[in-house]
This record gives C-alpha cells, sequence and structure tokens, in this order.
C-alpha cells in the first residue's frame, strides 16, 4: 500500500499510517491526539481498503457532529482514494490526510507547517509558520472575519475561528500537546506486566458495555480501556453506557492490573536461575505448601490474590496433588514464549513476557502485601537473549528482593564427590552445561545497566540465594550437626537459625566452587544462603525430564527464603524470636 501522512495543521505533528488501526482521539495513548471538548478518547478508525483508507467511528460512538470530512460530516465507512488531499476536522484538530509516494521526502520538506491566512476581501497574511501566525491573529480586526487558514502547496483550507480554537487549546496545555504523552518511568507505581511505571491519575478503566468493545493495543475483541471521568455511587469510573466499571488497566500495554493494585501495596519477588534448576517446581510447591504451613505455625494468611491471573500456577499445582505417579507429575520445561508468557505491548511493539503470579499476605490486623513472582525461562538471562529485543527477564531491576535458585548438581566438581560418595540420585549424571556462574554474572550487569549503576555498585535489595536439592547433598558432611535447623519455633521466625543455615550453606559452596560465592556476594550485600529441597527426595526421570513422585513429596526449608525476604520489606508481617 502507497503511504498515507496524517499532518495537524496547528502543532505540526506528522504521522505516517503505518499500523492499523490507526486510531485518533483525545487519550494519549492513540496513534494520533486530538484535544479539545467532545472529542471522545478513542474516536475514528482509520483501516486500509485496497490503496485507500476506510473511515469508521469507534464502537460507541456511531455517529458525531464533531467531526467533518471534507467539510462534510463524515459518515462511516467513508473512504478516500490514492492521490488526494483531505481535511479531517475533529472538533478543534483539523488534519490533512495525504497520500503521498516517499513518506521520508515529503515529511523532510514539510517538516513545519507553512500558513496563509485570506480574508473574503482577498488580504492575505504569509506564509508563515504556527506561531508567526498565532501572533499575527492577535492584532486582526473585524475585515478577518470568515477569514481561512490555507496549508501552502496543498488545496487545504480551514476556518478561522475552528484555527484559533485550536491554536488556542495547544497553548493552554503544552504539555499535553499532540507531539506525544509523557511516557517517562517516572512513577509511584509499576505495572507487573511491562514493567513501565505511572502514578494513580494515568490509570485506565476497562469498559463492561458490550458495545464498547474494541482497544487499539488489545484488539477489536478486548473491551475499550479509558480514563475515566464520571463516577458512580460507590465511586467506581462508569463507561459510556454508564455500566459501572470495577476493573483497571495499565496506560501502558493496557492489560488488566490485578484486584486492588492501587489500594493495596504489591513487591515483586524475582526468581532467577537457569535452566533445568527447578523453578517452576519451586514455584507449584510454594503454592502447594506455603498457605497451610503459614497459616498454622505463624498465623499469616497466604492466600490467592488473582485466580485468573493465577490459573497456569494452580494447574501446575493441582498436577502435583492429583498424579498417581512421577510421570503424570511432571512439568515440562518453561521455554520462552511458552504458556507461563504472554504477549504484551512494550515500547510499541508486542513482545513476549512471563506472567505474574500473585499472593496476598496478611497478619492479623497488619496491612497486607502482594507479593508477585514469575517464572521465567533460564535463557532469558543469558548474554545470547538480548535485554532490549527480549525484556522478558527486566523485572529484576524493578524487584524489591530476588531468589537465586542454585542448582549445586549442575556443578561438575559437586557431581563428582557425590558420585564418590555413592550418591544415588539420576541428576548427578545427567550431562548438560553449567552456565549458572553466567547467568548471575549476566543479571548484575543488566541490573547495573538499566538502573544506570556504576561498575562497582551493589543492589540495595535483599539476595536470597537458594541452593537447591538439599536432598542429594544435605549428607555430603560428616558432621551429623551440619544439617540445617527448623527456621520457625513457638510460632516466630528463628533469625539464628537464618544464620547458621547459611553460613553452611556458603561453606558448601564456598569449597566446591567460590567464583560462585564472591559473583554472588558482589551483587548484593544484604545476601543469604538456604539449603532447600523442594521435592524431599530423589526425583525420578521421565519423558519430561526428572519429576517427584508425587506420593513423597516433603519439602524442606522452602518457606526460609520467603520469609526472611518478607522480613526485610515488611517486618511486621512476621514475628521473629
Amino acid at each position: 500500500m502507497v503511504p498515507w501522512i496524517a499532518v495537524h495543521i496547528i502543532n505540526g505533528k506528522m504521522q505516517p499510517l503505518e499500523r492499523f488501526p490507526f486510531v485518533l482521539g483525545s487519550s494519549p495513548d492513540v496513534d494520533f491526539q486530538c484535544l479539545g471538548e467532545g472529542v471522545p478518547e478513542q474516536a475514528i478508525w482509520i483501516q486500509p481498503k485496497g490503496k485507500g483508507i476506510q473511515f469508521d467511528f469507534h464502537a460507541g460512538h456511531g455517529s458525531s457532529t464533531n467531526c467533518l470530512l471534507n467539510g462534510q460530516a463524515m459518515v462511516p465507512g467513508a473512504i478516500l482514494t490514492p492521490g488526494t488531499e483531505n481535511l479531517l476536522q475533529l472538533g478543534c484538530n483539523p488534519i490533512l490526510l495525504i497520500h503521498v509516494k516517499d513518506v521520508e521526502t515529503w515529511m523532510h520538506q514539510n517538516a513545519q507547517p507553512r500558513l496563509i491566512l485570506r480574508s473574503p476581501g482577498g488580504a492575505q497574511i504569509g506564509p508563515c509558520n504556527t506561531q508567526e501566525m498565532n501572533t499575527q491573529l492577535e492584532a486582526l480586526g473585524h475585515e478577518w472575519v470568515n477569514s481561512m487558514i490555507h496549508l501552502e502547496g496543498t488545496q487545504i483550507a480551514v476556518p478561522l475561528e475552528t484555527w484559533k480554537m485550536g491554536a488556542e487549546l495547544f497553548q493552554v496545555h503544552p504539555t499535553r500537546s499532540a507531539q506525544g504523552s509523557d511516557s517517562s518511568a517516572a512513577g509511584e507505581y509499576t505495572c507487573p506486566f511491562c514493567w513501565e511505571s505511572f502514578d494513580a491519575p494515568q490509570v485506565k478503566a476497562i469498559a463492561v458495555h458490550e458495545d464498547l468493545r474494541g482497544d487499539r493495543l488489545l484488539g477489536p475483541d478486548a473491551m475499550m480501556r479509558f480514563s475515566p471521568t464520571r463516577f458512580g455511587p460507590a465511586g467506581q469510573p462508569e463507561d459510556a453506557s454508564g455500566e459501572p466499571c470495577p476493573d483497571r488497566a495499565c496506560p501502558h500495554c493496557h492489560q488488566r492490573l490485578l484486584p486492588n493494585f492501587l489500594e493495596i501495596p504489591s513487591k515483586i519477588i524475582s526468581l532467577v536461575g537457569s535452566a533445568r534448576s527447578g523453578k517452576s517446581y519451586l514455584l507449584a510447591v510454594l503454592a502447594l505448601f506455603l498457605p497451610d504451613f503459614l497459616a498454622g505455625k505463624l498465623n499469616i494468611r497466604w492466600e490467592d490474590h488473582d485466580p485468573e491471573g493465577n490459573i497456569l500456577l494452580n494447574d501446575l499445582k493441582n498436577r502435583l496433588l492429583a498424579a498417581s505417579d512421577p510421570e503424570l507429575a511432571a512439568i515440562a520445561k518453561t521455554a520462552v514464549g511458552g504458556v507461563t508468557y504472554m504477549n504484551v505491548q512494550r515500547g510499541g511493539r508486542s513482545v513476549s513476557m512471563p506472567r505474574p503470579f500473585s499472593y496476598q499476605i496478611s497478619r492479623n490486623s497488619s496491612d497486607s502485601l502482594v507479593g508477585i513472582f514469575y517464572d521465567n525461562a533460564g535463557e532469558h538471562f543469558t548474554p545470547q537473549v538480548a535485554a532490549d529485543q527480549n525484556p522478558g527477564a527486566l523485572h529484576v531491576s524493578k524487584a524489591s528482593a530476588i531468589m537465586f535458585l542454585y542448582d549445586p548438581l549442575g556443578n561438575s566438581m559437586i557431581k563428582q564427590r557425590l558420585r564418590g560418595l555413592g550418591v544415588e540420585d539420576p541428576q548427578i549424571h545427567s550431562d548438560f552445561s553449567d552456565y549458572q556462574s553466567v547467568i548471575l554474572a549476566e543479571m548484575k550487569t543488566r541490573i547495573a545497566r538499566i538502573r544506570n549503576l556504576g561498575p562497582d555498585a551493589q543492589l540495595d535489595v535483599p539476595l536470597a540465594f537458594l541452593v537447591g536439592k538439599h536432598d542429594a547433598w544435605g549428607d555430603i558432611f560428616d558432621d551429623p550437626k551440619a544439617q540445617p535447623r527448623p527456621v520457625v519455633s513457638d510460632g516466630k521466625f528463628d533469625l539464628e537459625a537464618i544464620e547458621e543455615n547459611s553460613w553452611q550453606a556458603r561453606t558448601f559452596l564456598n569449597h566446591f566452587c567460590p567464583s560462585v560465592v564472591q559473583n554472588a556476594e558482589a551483587l548484593a550485600p544484604n545476601i543469604k544462603y538456604f539449603p532447600i529441597s523442594a521435592f524431599g527426595h530423589t526425583p525420578l526421570p521421565t519423558a519430561k525430564g526428572f519429576a517427584p513422585d508425587p506420593q513423597r513429596i516433603k519439602p524442606r526449608l522452602v518457606e526460609a527464603p520467603i520469609l526472611w525476604i518478607l522480613h526485610q520489606i515488611r517486618p511486621d508481617l512476621v514475628p521473629i524470636l
């Protein structure tokens, strides 16, 4: 299709029609923003039609007395053909729609609109740019009433009064000009889907009425996202049909935000680890084990905060519960773009991002906290996967705490020692490369680059270094006193046990792979090591890899890193000895 260009005759914005539907309206997220009273957030959708373009009103706005096309009231289905110049007037916004042969050349030659004012009597001012024209208008007398402003080099003309109202509008709201909305990363809240930041007034509401289907980012089947301007008796936003709209959406990617997102503080707790380290199993075991353990031992409530968003993790949990043998309990390796990923609009393109899993945590009368977890493919943290092209691991830069799951059975020296001790675990005979030190170093590099930290800077968030599969390596020490202690005693969290267990796990790692310890401690000064076992027994080989015997799952100390992180970020939630 030969290109079309939209040109705002007042503020000079030029935008090629590169993707469809091309949406015009008052929202800062649309392809072409048009300000002014009576302009809907999404007013007009433009679609290709042969070599031309076809217009339609957005769903819920079946007609408009505020929209003219070439001086006539626009009708749905109107088509513009190649080789024509056309004027779309949306409120006070005069927009030239022109068909050109070379977009870049035309935009370069017409970088600033040149305007000519002609009176009915033949007098002329210009050509001049927008600001110069606006200055000239201040001194005009009565003889200029009913004048027209012409765009030099075209047949397009706009009534003077329409142009003046538009010019005043864009002067009154300079920060909202059609050059684009502020896309700064600053903001009080962080979206759990795209990880962009925003403030509460920017949050969108999600329409409910069926006539309001169609969203410029999510497509024609999604309900429209809009900035609320009216509210019902209960304080909920109302859509254009008067329906209450309880759900909110991110202003950047338009994904539905978690329930009570603005009311309950949320914290990202990033889980990082190599492929096959057991991240998916650990999250499923935590979902299965933590609610009863925390309620029974510490009177902490850990509940499913978003059943719809957590459905995939709940499926994994239920598979472990319902399976009769390891083959049925097996979880496929997490793949980039797999079922735990979703397509999200970020930076003007669709990218594959990990789904957030959220849990609400509270105790007695304390305020609730929502913990947000992700199940990343290990490959997302390798240098071969560029962060700008595949940003699915960037949640670590927004995290309030990081859990790094280290698989000691991926280390060749540890596997050799375990074989020498006669340990019967099929995992020590597996043959795959150990990239865990690389992933740890790459994570530090990415966080430093995103946060603009110096080469020797450290993270100011707690780092829980999980040394997994303790059921296989826990007996490597001859001293029975070297076994980790329980971290909950008499209904309270035992920080002394955390320190002892951390020292034991660190000693173990430092003996076999001291570089891993050095890299971890260079990443964050606030670090603890946690010996854990998600299964509590030796897994068995299956067609999908190693899997637990569902009848024998008995996790060891998986609660320890979670409790320590909660104690670090919300001490009031965790009673301590």
